[in-house]
């Protein structure tokens, strides 16, 4: 796990100088404070520079940029690939290359595209975000920047206005470059009050922008960049297996093995690796097959809250540490020190990240670094690939009940609900479905849509000040309806040829493959990316391996989700490993108790303070008075605010200090 940065300019001698590079790169020292280098292509063309976090091979000869002997391809690379071992045997074989590791799997992502090209991508295994200048025909030189299938690591990049493309780990990085003036994307900001994230390519700095899960972008000669996709997971009727095809015994048993086999590759490490564990199902899986896999104890982690113990799940994580015998670690964080904590936290996301999971993460990750461990797993992904939050039922039952009718026009609905009740008897939820319904929209935006309904018409009533022409200097990587003010015309972009291609209901294989593309990459997984490499903590995601995903992507959703019980599937494959209250409790979350904490001593205050006081409220983007309510009502006496407030917040301190300079927010 890595930082890496560079600058390319289609023109010879136009790449940004070695001290810019070092500057950029420096902003990311926390992401490898092992070891830091710089290459520079011999036409001037390209600049490359990485930090490194030493995992595998630790020797210098492992060091990054990596050239090939005849300095022709660079890569820096972010991110592990687990099968390097297999693939080097392979590239050995054809007697091609002069090996200068002995393990390293840089080397052999560098050789592997060598030998293969792009088409190497699919023979990864891993996570991954890279950059690879190949000037092999010295006269059509190319940069290829490539993200991983699921998004697990980020790659961000942008144009200057003198023709130089500069890319980075971290938009902090590019913020380096003396050429870089920040300033608010209003469109992406008006998708993440929907999202809680800007949908890639968007971030909420205008011209610097992401690459989706599973993309890449090629920059040519001219300097003219185009975007692709090379890898996805949507569904389809025709690979779905049927139940009389795969019984649900062979499935546990083949999801058993396939999820072993993803965790026993993250256990590839030259350094000391652990789990976070919350005595949930996914982590507590997690550890006990981690435990057949070790002949040495699992190293486990646990955080908790002073004072809120019902937010603590130490009972249950220490009774799995106790079945399984693992080297156990908690830490418990107090209202005070996330206070003096946020203002490090805005710095740290680079763009805000509304989800207050966050702040454990932060405190989690310097727990395993302190204590000796480098590399954790993780469980982001399996209540997303087999149906696990509890909305999940619940929007198959309103799919059923009240979308479907809608959307179908059944005379009876129209004739019989404003005679009996009307929309306006209707609760907010089923108002807005309908709604969406009579409108042709999606039935599910998202497992953490914030602002929607009559609650985002009053924040932001007119949509005016948001309006503002997006342009983006790759080909292929903005679409139309990410350029809307129309939240939904970006649900829609993702679910788009899926129609007549899956089984019923459909509500459930459009939730799991729209998280894979806009909650999954750009909210849960940046979250643990940020807020571990914070500590040059290395986070790794088994229930995200691309062969778990393939598998989840084939199963009939009556396996995922059966008479209401969600991860039906890992729940009857854990029998023979937990215990059944840790199988069955009702799942809990990783949150934070922010709602209790608007109420307690000066945190509610002091986040009312910042929005008064804020750029962003002076701006005219919301409806002030209905806001300014909202806040006050949620300090006085609660009333389940707190998830909207802090996705304000987040994006009140980020303006702060990104947009309007000031290091003291909050």
């Amino acid at each position: 796990m890595c930082g890496l940065v560079g600058s390319f300019h289609h023109q010879e001698g136009k790449a940004s100088p070695d001290e810019v590079l070092v500057a950029m790169r420096e902003r990311m020292a926390h992401r490898g404070p092992d070891d830091a280098g710089l290459w520079r292509s011999s036409d001037g063309r390209c600049a490359l520079a990485h930090r490194r976090l030493s995992i595998i091979d630790l020797s210098p000869r492992a060091a990054q940029p990596m050239v090939d002997p005849e300095a022709q391809v660079a890569l820096v690379f972010n991110g592990e690939i687990y099968n390097h071992a297999e693939l080097r045997r392979e590239l050995e074989a054809t007697g091609r290359f002069q090996w200068r590791t002995d393990h390293s799997d840089s080397e052999v992502l560098l050789y592997a595209y060598c030998h293969w090209g792009l088409e190497c991508l699919h023979r990864l295994h891993g996570m991954f975000a890279f950059a690879l200048y190949d000037a092999r025909d010295p006269l059509r030189p190319v940069l290829h920047l490539v993200r991983d299938r699921v998004g697990i690591k980020p790659l961000y990049l942008t144009r200057t206005t003198r023709g130089e493309w500069l890319f980075a780990s971290e938009i902090k990085a590019l913020a380096a470059h003396p050429r870089f003036s920040p300033q608010l994307d209003l469109t992406a900001f008006w998708h993440y009050l929907t999202f809680l994230v800007a949908p890639a390519p968007l971030t909420l700095f205008r011209g610097v922008f992401k690459l989706p899960a599973g993309h890449l972008v090629t920059i040519d000669h001219r300097g003219r960049a185009q975007a692709r996709r090379w890898w996805d997971c949507a569904p389809r009727a025709r690979d779905t297996w049927r139940e009389e095809e795969l019984g649900l015994e062979e499935a546990v048993g083949e999801f058993t093995r396939v999820f072993r086999k993803a965790i026993a590759k993250r256990m590839v490490s030259d350094v000391p690796f652990g789990v976070l564990l919350s005595g949930g199902l996914d982590s507590s899986l997690n550890v006990a097959l981690m435990s057949e896999l070790m002949d040495r104890p699992v190293t486990t982690f646990s955080i908790g809250y002073q004072g809120h113990p019902d937010y603590n799940e130490f009972q249950f994580a220490r009774r799995v540490a106790r079945r399984f015998r693992t080297e156990h670690h908690e830490i418990l964080i107090s209202r005070q020190e996330v206070g003096e904590f946020l203002p490090r936290l805005v710095q740290i996301q680079d763009e805000p990240i509304a989800d207050n999971v966050c702040i454990p993460l932060y405190f989690l990750a310097r727990l395993v670094k302190q204590s000796g461990t480098t590399v954790v797993q993780v469980g982001e992904g399996a209540d997303e690939l087999f149906l696990g939050y509890w909305w999940c039922e619940h929007y198959r039952a309103k799919e059923e009940r009240v979308y479907r009718p809608a959307r179908e026009g059944r005379r009876w609905w129209y004739r019989l609900l404003p005679r009996m009740w009307g929309l306006a008897k209707l609760d907010p939820e089923d108002r807005e479905i309908v709604r969406r319904a009579r409108r042709g929209e999606e039935l599910f935006w998202g497992g953490a849509v914030c602002w929607w309904g009559d609650m985002r018409r009053r924040l932001t009533p007119d949509p005016r000040p948001f309006r503002q022409e997006v342009n983006c200097p790759v080909e292929g990587l903005l679409p139309p309806s990410h350029r809307s003010l129309d939240s939904h015309q970006v649900v829609r972009h993702y679910l788009t040829g899926l129609e007549g291609e899956l089984v019923k209901p459909e509500v459930l294989q459009k939730i799991t493959y729209l998280e894979l593309k806009l909650r999954l990459p750009e909210h849960l997984l940046m979250r643990v990316d940020k807020l571990t490499m914070a500590h040059a903590v290395e986070a790794r995601v088994p229930y995200l391996d691309h062969e778990v995903v393939e598998f989840a992507r084939r199963l009939p959703p009556s396996y995922k989700l059966r008479q209401g019980i969600g991860k039906y599937l890992i729940k009857e494959a854990a029998a023979p490993y937990l215990d059944q209250e840790i199988i069955h409790r009702p799942k809990q979350g990783f949150g934070a108790p922010v709602e209790q904490w608007m109420q307690e001593g000066d945190f509610g205050p002091r986040c009312l303070a910042a929005y008064q006081r804020s750029g962003l409220r002076r701006m005219g983007l919301f409806d002030d008075e209905y806001l300014l309510g909202l806040f006050r009502r949620q300090i006085s006496h609660g009333g389940g605010l707190s998830f909207h407030l802090w996705t304000i917040l987040n994006a009140v301190l980020w303006h702060e200090y990104w947009i309007e300079g000031r290091k003291d927010c909050f």
